[in-house]
């Protein structure tokens, strides 16, 4: 659920003691980037004191508030944190965040915040903040969809489908399906990629699943999406457990072997 900016301010003013104000803004309530490239958000702010500390938070879904960079008003050279730098300009009382080399990661709510600086003041005045949303860097998408069944009989039919660019080529779901998931990123670092992937299933076995996402699919072999076939390739090889079992139980007869040499080894020294 949605949870509108200016509750999101509250929540993080309770949780650092302080309380929400005007005099910071946030004109960007959302903002996208491409992985890997630069985003900057925006930040305006209203005083009359002329010293005085600006900062950047950020909060991840999990909920805990993480200080990312501060920047003092008396000085002139704008603050650097690792991929996180500010364009401060004390004049037209501007604090922007730049964001360079975007992360999946850094998908969040981030919070621009004012502090006096004043003895004994420790008082945040904070904007209503702007959610980043990253989308993922997806090399030549290859979208495909397969479904999965169990080959020892099952109740329910499980639709995959995979390497999609962006949640926007997913369509809604057009068969009335039990459960569908969020779209969800696949980094697949084994082969230097990442993918989109999203799963539906019904408690029905004749769900089609190239009728349940509203897509049109090829496949490199040619032959379309049918349960049977896809199905056999999910299956366990018997012979692959059997020899499997069998490696683990020569290394433990050859656990047993070295451990009674051992043994009788120090047994013949302490003679």
């Amino acid at each position: 659920m949605a949870v509108p900016g200016l509750l999101w301010a509250v929540v993080v003013s309770t949780y650092l003691g302080s309380s929400v104000a005007q005099m910071v803004t946030q004109p960007q309530p959302e903002v996208s980037v491409q992985e890997a490239d630069t985003v900057t958000l925006d930040c305006t702010y209203s005083t009359s004191e002329s010293d005085y500390y600006l900062l950047w938070y950020k909060q991840p879904p999990s909920g805990e508030m993480i200080f990312i960079i501060l920047q003092e008003a008396y000085k002139q050279q704008n603050a650097t944190n690792s991929r996180y730098s500010v364009n401060f300009q004390k004049e037209a009382k501007s604090f922007s965040l730049r964001i360079s080399d975007s992360q999946l990661e850094d998908a969040a709510m981030y919070f621009c915040a004012y502090r006096e600086c004043q003895p004994g003041t420790s008082k945040l005045t904070f904007g209503d903040g702007t959610v980043l949303t990253v989308k993922p860097n997806i090399q030549n998408p290859d979208p495909a969809v397969y479904q999965l069944t169990s080959s020892k009989s099952s109740n329910t039919s499980v639709c995959l489908y995979t390497d999609f660019e962006s949640q926007a080529n997913v369509s809604q779901v057009t068969r009335p399906v039990v459960y569908s998931s969020d779209s969800t990123v696949l980094d697949m670092g084994a082969v230097g990629s990442k993918s989109n992937g999203v799963v539906a299933w019904d408690s029905r076995t004749d769900v089609g699943c190239e009728d349940t996402f509203n897509q049109t699919f090829y496949s490199n072999s040619g032959i379309p999406c049918d349960t049977k076939i896809v199905e056999k390739s999910f299956e366990t090889d018997m012979n692959l457990n059997f020899r499997n079992l069998s490696v683990i139980g020569f290394r433990v007869l050859l656990l047993k072997v070295v451990g009674y040499n051992l043994l009788m080894t120090l047994r013949l020294w302490s003679s």
